[in-house]
């Protein structure tokens, strides 16, 4: 069942042209690598999907719900925005750089948003906060803060709070770009858990051999384009596109 669709996209800085064009369906339950080099328009695809840009040309839906749609011209016009923060709220986002609150404990941490913005009983979050610590290994530190953890902690504890909203679909932006090398495989851990779950997931990453593992389909973008659409072999063992065996030969060669 097709949860995600994104046709015709378009996003512009400026006259920086970020994404043109981009077509893209993710069905549920499905895991969804997106790679390329640095500028080549991920992290924008992500934050369009979650408005936290906003696209200028094209349509985004969610099981058929609209965030925005393609008018006659092309240009993308949005919902109301409370019905489009309805749709978002049906997706969990983590950053690359955590975005924890610091002046709250882990737990607090958890249970903010469930509370402010889902209403929920505070007996309820907590419950579920603490159930979601046991998850990502970090039960023992529901009581400490932000800058009191590692940063492997503190990103596993940033799945934690996107995973205490029940998001239906899971966004990672580079999770593992600001960590040191020996804190990388904790966070990468907790996604496979995910994965082995089902939980739909769109994953920019760098970790090429951690793409390949885990995702039923990768993406190669390129100056703001999807250049290859595949299967992870089709992609990492034999690539027909001359950009994308260029881009996996310098990567590869730097990933031990």
């Amino acid at each position: 069942m097709e949860i995600v669709r994104v046709e015709n996209l378009h996003k512009s800085f400026g006259r920086l042209h970020v994404l043109k064009g981009i077509d893209l369906r993710v069905g549920r339950g499905e895991i969804l690598s997106v790679i390329g080099p640095s500028g080549s328009g991920k992290s924008t695809l992500l934050r369009c999907l979650n408005h936290l840009e906003t696209a200028d040309r094209g349509s985004i839906s969610f099981e058929g719900a609209y965030i925005a749609r393609a008018d006659a011209s092309g240009r993308a016009v949005y919902g109301k925005n409370k019905d489009v923060l309805a749709i978002c709220r049906r997706l969990g986002m983590v950053f690359q750089n955590f975005n924890l609150f610091p002046h709250k404990s882990v737990l607090e941490n958890l249970m903010e948003a469930p509370i402010t913005v889902k209403n929920e009983a505070k007996g309820a979050a907590e419950g579920r906060a603490l159930a979601l610590l046991e998850k990502v290994g970090l039960s023992d530190k529901r009581d400490a803060y932000p800058s009191q953890l590692s940063g492997g902690q503190q990103q596993r504890v940033a799945i934690a709070r996107a995973l205490a909203m029940e998001p239906e679909i899971m966004l990672f932006d580079e999770p593992t770009s600001a960590l040191d090398p020996e804190l990388i495989g904790e966070v990468l851990q907790v996604i496979k858990q995910l994965a082995a779950e089902s939980m739909t997931m769109i994953i920019v990453t760098h970790e090429m051999r951690f793409a390949r593992e885990i995702s039923d389909r990768v993406i190669f973008m390129d100056e703001g384009s999807i250049l290859v659409d595949a299967k992870p072999d089709e992609v990492f063992v034999e690539p027909e596109h001359p950009r994308v065996r260029a881009f996996l030969g310098k990567m590869l060669s730097h990933d031990p």
